[in-house]
C-alpha cells in the first residue's frame, strides 16, 4: 500500500475537526469532550487527523519534502484510533491507516523511526525483545511453574505472554497469575518460553511494515505448527495486532483471545469461581489495543467511487467490535467489587499516552496524555484504577505517581488472584 490508494480520502477530508472530539452522542462534558490527545497537546491543527491528512496531500502531490518537524508531526501520535472512529460516524475516511501509512513514507525516506524509537527497534531486531534483554531469559518468568513446553509437548491452548510481562520485574506477576488460574481451572495450556518472539507490534507502529511483516510471518507458521486451537495473550499489544493486523499477513489456524475475555468465560462456565469478596470502588480503562484497536479491519483492496461508496464495497469499522464487556464482566462478578465508569469510555476511551512509540520519543507528551486519564478517574470516585494493558498499566502507574493521586493501579488479574 502507499499513501496513492488514500488520495480520495487526503483531497475530499472536509476539514470538519470530528475526528479532534468525542462523538457529539456521547460527550457527557466540555471537560471530556476530547478524543485527541495530539492536539490536547500542541493545539495546532497540523497534529489532528484533518491535519495530518493535509500533511500527507502535500506530501503525495510533492509540494512539501519530508523534513525532520515533518516527521515530528507524524510520530506525535499515540495512533489510539480515537479519529478514526469519530470519523467513521461522520465522513467514512481511513485517519488511522493513513496515519500508519505517513510512518511507513517517514521510514522510507529516512526520517523514521526516530532516535527515541530506535533502542527497542535494535533489540527486537537482534534479541525479538524490544526491552535490550536476552532472548535466553524470556521464560524465566515461568520457571518455577509445572507448565507444558509446547517446543516439546503439545496442548490446546498457547499462553503467550508477551515482551513486557516476560521480561519487566514489576509486570511479570500478571502472566504468572494468568498461567496459574489457567492451569488451575484445568485448562490444556502450554507456554513457549525462550523460543516466543516478540508480536512485532513496536515496528509496525513506527512504519517499518517489512519488518513486521516478516515477524508476523514467523509466528503464524510457528503457532499453525504447534497445533493450538486458541492463543491466549494478557497484553492489550500483542492481541490488538494479533486479532487486526495478522490475518493480513498469513492464514492462521488458531484463534486468539484476550486473558480478560478467557477468564469471562471461565467464570460463565462455572471453572472459576469467587470465595472471598473485595469491597472495592473500580473503575476500568478501555486500552486502545484491545478495545477500538482490536476489532477485525475488513482487509479491503479497491478504489473509492463517491462518499460512503467503494468497489468493492467495504464495511466500515466503527471500533465497537473490540473487547469491552468481557472485562467489565468479570469486575461485575467479584463479590464487592463496584465499577464506577468514567466519562469517555469503550470505542471513545481516552488514551494511556503511551501507544504509538510516544513514550519513548515523547516522553512528557505521554505523561500529560494520562495525567488526564487520571483525573478523569478520580472524578467517579473509584478507589482503583483497572486496566489490562503492560504499556496502559506502566504510563497511567508513573503518572499517578507524578501527581501523587490516591488512586491504585491494578492489573485485572490482580483483582481476580484476590478473590479465588
Amino acid at each position: 500500500m502507499s499513501l496513492e490508494k488514500y488520495r480520495w480520502d487526503l483531497v475530499n477530508c472536509e476539514r470538519c475537526s470530528m475526528c479532534k472530539w468525542v462523538h457529539p452522542w456521547s460527550i457527557k462534558s466540555k471537560e471530556r469532550a476530547r478524543i485527541c490527545p495530539s492536539m490536547q497537546k500542541y493545539k495546532y491543527d497540523a497534529y489532528s487527523a484533518q491535519g495530518r491528512f493535509d500533511l500527507a496531500r502535500a506530501l503525495l502531490e510533492g509540494e512539501v519534502e519530508m523534513t525532520d518537524k515533518a516527521a515530528e508531526v507524524i510520530y506525535a501520535c499515540t495512533l489510539c484510533g480515537g479519529c478514526d472512529v469519530t470519523c467513521k460516524f461522520t465522513r467514512d475516511m481511513e485517519p488511522i491507516e493513513i496515519l500508519q501509512e505517513l510512518r511507513a513514507l517517514a521510514v522510507a525516506k529516512g526520517k523514521g523511526p526516530l532516535p527515541g524509537h530506535m533502542p527497542a527497534v535494535d533489540s527486537i531486531r537482534q534479541n525479538n525483545n524490544p526491552w535490550l534483554q536476552p532472548r535466553s531469559r524470556r521464560g524465566h518468568w515461568a520457571r518455577k511453574m509445572k507448565v507444558k513446553d509446547l517446543s516439546k509437548e503439545k496442548a490446546e491452548v498457547l499462553y503467550f505472554a508477551g515482551c513486557t510481562y516476560s521480561y519487566n520485574a514489576n509486570m511479570q506477576e500478571v502472566a504468572r497469575s494468568t498461567l496459574g488460574i489457567l492451569l488451575n481451572a484445568g485448562i490444556d495450556v502450554g507456554i513457549l518460553g525462550a523460543n516466543e518472539a516478540c508480536c512485532a507490534s513496536p515496528v509496525l507502529k513506527v512504519g517499518m511494515v517489512d519488518m513486521f511483516r516478516e515477524h508476523a510471518a514467523k509466528n503464524i507458521e510457528l503457532f499453525n505448527s504447534l497445533g493450538v486451537k486458541t492463543v491466549v495473550t494478557s497484553c492489550a499489544g500483542c492481541y490488538g495486532v494479533l486479532r487486526s493486523q495478522y490475518p493480513g499477513v498469513g492464514k492462521m489456524n488458531f484463534e486468539v483471545k484476550h486473558s480478560s475475555e478467557y477468564l469471562a468465560e471461565l467464570i460463565q462456565e462455572g471453572k472459576l469461581k469467587f470465595t472471598k469478596e473485595i469491597p472495592m470502588k473500580v473503575t476500568w480503562h478501555d486500552p486502545c489495543h484491545l478495545g477500538r484497536g482490536s476489532e477485525p479491519q475488513d482487509l479491503w483492496e479497491g478504489v473509492r467511487v463517491k462518499w460512503g461508496l467503494s468497489e468493492p464495497p467495504r464495511e466500515r469499522n466503527y471500533g465497537a467490535q473490540g473487547v469491552f464487556d468481557a472485562p467489565r464482566n468479570v469486575l461485575k462478578a467479584i463479590p464487592g467489587i463496584e465499577l464506577m465508569e468514567m466519562e469517555r469510555i469503550r470505542e471513545f476511551s481516552w488514551c494511556c499516552g503511551a501507544g504509538g512509540g510516544v513514550r519513548s520519543a515523547f516522553p512528557e507528551f505521554a505523561l500529560e496524555t494520562a495525567r488526564e486519564r487520571i483525573e478523569e478517574a478520580e472524578s467517579t470516585g473509584a478507589e482503583a484504577l483497572v486496566t489490562s494493558c503492560p504499556w496502559c498499566e506502566s504510563n497511567l502507574g508513573d503518572s499517578i505517581n507524578a501527581i501523587g493521586s490516591p488512586l491504585q493501579m491494578l492489573s485485572l488479574v490482580d483483582l481476580v488472584n484476590r478473590a479465588l
